[in-house]
């Protein structure tokens, strides 16, 4: 009897050869084969295996093989993790030992910061414990509240694996730090975050014969530090002698203004003696006046691509610095003057007319510019990320003028937040033309209503980030697309409207405020798979029953907030910690009807739960801290003040 192509397929692909096949007819004897004329195949339809018919090739001589999804390419399975995020790829990699093992490639190792978080770095002590028997590295760790007792292995065991490291807010000395640098011969990023008291204890020591620690160190950074001084600064640089990127950000906030000019001027001369392999300076939210600005742009033969300034001291109306800093620099890629008080209209043109290479612009904040200034960003062909949130002065005009009248085919992220001028008509635009969107956030703008919205559902296809916190013009109509005043499309005699549900990428979802999104929206239309984080708070008509058909139909929810819906009861804790395996962030601040219940069904289903703000549900007894705090995989328990009323 003639087997059919789907059988010779099947048994091939499920590792049975021919051999197999005719080991039955071993008894028989057998007649010599007779060439028969080659019929016709009859073409199969409907054939129930993923391959075309140009590349079946059925060698049902050949050796038995494995197939299936444990065997597939390490090059596959690297491609196909690379386009996932790095919870679903470890979740994958516990799949089988294959997929771990492409977990462990150097780009995904990369990717991944390991949290050390409020523990005491001590080798008998868990997590350090298991970390020693661990045969993963990681090159990526941060420190946050951590205390260093005595020696470790720690260091000596993955230090040489250690690419960037981060000390916030640790109880960290001078020579603690110079030992753990020590074992990290490979570190290419260093920072250091609001860590005063390793500086007011740091004494002067000498510095000419210092060789060089990390040899391969990159990156320095600073944030949140206002107790450093030269001493400290030239420590920390002559430990990188090939550093290409300074930060010095949220810094001398509590310094007086002499040792501030000092220092300053400090920083100034290290940017000299580096300027040749300087690459990166970000020097956001530190205090700084415009003579630093006119001295910094009279560095010659420094080209930098990667610049981050803020600025809140008066400017010059003539010849500010900051102009003289944009002619100096043209190769730009990255820009971010992100709260720069008095950054002008003609700024922003000498930006446009120098900088042909840039591809992120950052204005947050910049409230001086108008359609004038704003319109000339429309010769940046390059750029891929905007942001113009609260710009009050901006209009549809400038807008129009600046992104929309040119192509934008790159366009991946647009910031738009707490901007009056823009109106409705602008969405339209902005959806028809940049429709490559990843990332678009409108939060406290008008121009943002039921029939605007459903513009972004129709033609942004691609958003992964949608923020639209304090949009109150939002209800579940413009959402579900469920009895709209005005349809979205309406041709003659056919109207059609759009669900939030047709963003099928929707990872992040920000409605905060929304107060007129009620449960018909979660029931209806909230049935996306790959959200990760949402925020409702101040929904204050969402109820247990909308919090359950949520909680059922996005899966993937790793964070939620739902602080003041006040209507919610143990019953939507109940259905999040039930059916949210993924689990790690949750805030329900001010949530009165809450009892014990909630504690309840969060000790005994949340595994992953990493943060939980609790503060102001003041029916939680007394002993709810303690029974919170015996959950292991808490970072940070709620403490006395979760009974607080706000």
């Amino acid at each position: 009897m003639q087997m059919m192509l789907e059988s010779y397929f099947n048994l091939h692909y499920y590792g049975y050869g021919k051999e197999e096949y005719i080991s039955d007819s071993d008894g028989y004897d057998t007649e010599p084969e007779v060439e028969k004329k080659k019929e016709p195949e009859e073409e199969v339809v409907n054939r129930e295996f993923p391959f075309d018919d140009d590349i079946i090739y059925i060698n049902l001589k050949g050796p038995r093989v494995r197939t299936g999804w444990d065997n597939l390419p390490m090059e596959i399975l690297i491609r196909i993790f690379s386009s996932i995020r790095p919870s679903d790829r470890n979740s994958a990699a516990l799949t089988c030992h294959r997929w771990f093992e492409a977990l462990r490639h150097p780009m995904f190792l990369d990717e991944t910061c390991f949290h050390f978080e409020c523990i005491e770095l001590c080798d008998n002590k868990s997590p350090i414990q298991i970390f020693l028997d661990s045969f993963r590295h990681f090159t990526n760790i941060k420190l946050t509240r951590v205390q260093f007792s005595g020696q470790t292995e720690f260091w000596d065991y993955f230090g040489v694996h250690i690419r960037e490291i981060t000390f916030d807010n640790c109880a960290l000395t001078k020579p603690k730090l110079s030992s753990i640098l020590g074992c990290l011969p490979n570190l290419e990023r260093l920072n250091i975050v609001d860590c005063d008291e390793l500086f007011k204890s740091w004494h002067p020591v000498i510095f000419q014969n210092i060789s060089p620690i990390c040899r391969r160190l990159k990156h320095v950074g600073l944030r949140k530090i206002s107790t450093f001084n030269e001493d400290h600064l030239n420590y920390l640089v002559a430990m990188a002698p090939r550093i290409s990127s300074l930060e010095i950000s949220k810094c001398l906030k509590d310094v007086d203004a002499n040792q501030r000019v000092k220092i300053l001027s400090h920083i100034l001369r290290i940017l000299k003696l580096n300027k040749h392999q300087m690459r990166s300076v970000n020097f956001s939210y530190t205090m700084y006046d415009d003579l630093f600005l006119k001295q910094f742009a009279e560095i010659e033969n420094m080209s930098l691509s990667d610049i981050s300034l803020s600025f809140f001291v008066r400017t010059p109306i003539k010849d500010p610095g900051i102009i003289d800093v944009l002619k100096k620099h043209t190769n730009l890629v990255h820009l971010d003057l992100t709260s720069f008080l008095n950054l002008s209209d003609f700024a922003l043109i000498e930006i446009a007319n120098s900088m042909p290479l840039l591809r992120t612009l950052k204005l947050n904040g910049c409230w001086l510019l108008t359609d004038f200034g704003i319109s000339a960003i429309n010769k940046l062909r390059k750029l891929r990320v905007l942001d113009l949130s609260d710009c009050d002065h901006v209009t549809d005009n400038g807008f129009l003028t600046a992104i929309v009248d040119r192509d934008r085919a790159n366009m991946q992220e647009l910031y738009l937040s707490m901007l009056p001028g823009l109106t409705e008509n602008v969405i339209l635009k902005i959806c028809l033309t940049l429709t490559k969107l990843t990332v678009l956030d409108f939060c406290g703008s008008d121009c943002i209503n039921d029939t605007s919205i459903q513009f972004v559902f129709c033609y942004l296809k691609l958003v992964r980030i949608l923020r639209l916190n304090g949009c109150v013009k939002i209800t579940d109509a413009g959402l579900t697309g469920v009895d709209l005043q005005r349809p979205a499309i309406e041709i003659w005699d056919e109207q059609q409207t759009f669900s939030i549900d047709m963003l099928h990428g929707l990872q992040e979802l920000q409605i905060s405020g929304c107060f007129k999104v009620t449960d018909l929206s979660l029931k209806r239309s909230f049935k996306l798979i790959e959200l990760r984080e949402i925020n409702l708070s101040h929904c204050v008509h969402i109820t247990d029953e909308g919090i359950d058909a949520m909680a059922r139909n996005c899966p993937s929810l790793e964070v939620v907030d739902l602080s003041d819906c006040t209507n919610l009861t143990d019953e939507s804790v109940e259905a999040l910690s039930k059916y949210l395996i993924r689990l790690r962030a949750l805030k329900l601040v001010r949530l009165p009807l809450l009892t014990t219940d909630t504690v309840y069904s969060l000790r005994a289903n949340c595994k992953r739960l990493r943060n939980i703000s609790l503060r102001g549900c003041n029916q939680l007894p007394r002993n709810a801290i303690n029974m919170l705090g015996r959950m292991k995989c808490l970072r940070n328990p709620p403490n006395s003040d979760l009974f607080v009323q706000m």
